[in-house]
């Protein structure tokens, strides 16, 4: 087993972790029970930004030396990541309508690479949004814009989604592009107006 540490503070497990889910489980109870939440962590003191996607929550810790794990108070941090969230999100919408002109045009091929650009962008939105509903604890019902809610957007987002992957594995590049102008493009202008909401309302809201 590796060399925990959680804020700096060792720590000690009667049951080895096999998985950094499996640790990351135990670290996410043993923060709710302090109020805080798991902000950050790294290994072999690599920093690892995305801890919580599922390829690296399946990682074995068979060959880390030592895992550290940092906490933060929910309310500061949930501002600091939907702060830093917020102005990506608006150049994902308009890189995702350039890919549209770019699919009504002759040659498709460099939208392509775009899209897998996109399809990245789109995972760490998928990931904030994980963290939003679970470890801290967003009402996603709660948030809306033009009577959607937060939890409404996402579904739609999906739907969008599986749209777009399904028009280009048909190779309907004129419905890619109609699905990247008109439904992606202000989805994710829509999700970091969501955003700006939730992260206004923290800023009156007292840290625990």
């Amino acid at each position: 087993m590796p060399l925990i540490y959680v804020n700096d503070v060792a720590q000690q497990f009667e049951k080895a972790p096999k998985t950094w889910g499996d640790l990351l489980d135990r670290l996410d109870a043993g923060a709710a029970e302090s109020g805080v939440i798991v902000s950050a962590a790294r290994f072999d003191g690599v920093e690892e930004p995305s801890f919580r996607e599922p390829s690296v929550i399946a990682r074995s810790l068979s060959e880390v030396g030592r895992v550290d794990v940092e906490t933060a108070m929910p309310s500061a941090f949930l501002r600091e990541c939907l702060l830093e969230a917020i102005p990506p999100l608006q150049e994902t919408a308009q890189a995702a309508k350039r890919l549209g002109v770019v699919y009504r045009g002759h040659d498709v091929t460099p939208g392509h690479e775009g899209l897998k650009g996109l399809a990245a962008e789109l995972g760490a939105t998928a990931v904030l949004a994980d963290m939003l509903a679970g470890p801290l604890a967003i009402d996603m019902t709660a948030v809306s814009v033009e009577g959607v809610s937060a939890a409404q957007h996402l579904q739609q987002l999906g739907s969008t989604v599986d749209a777009l992957v399904a028009a280009q594995e048909a190779q309907d590049w004129v419905t890619v592009a109609d699905v990247l102008e008109y439904d992606l493009e202000p989805a994710i202008r829509r999700w970091a107006a969501l955003l700006t909401m939730i992260t206004c309302q923290l800023q009156v809201t007292p840290t625990p």
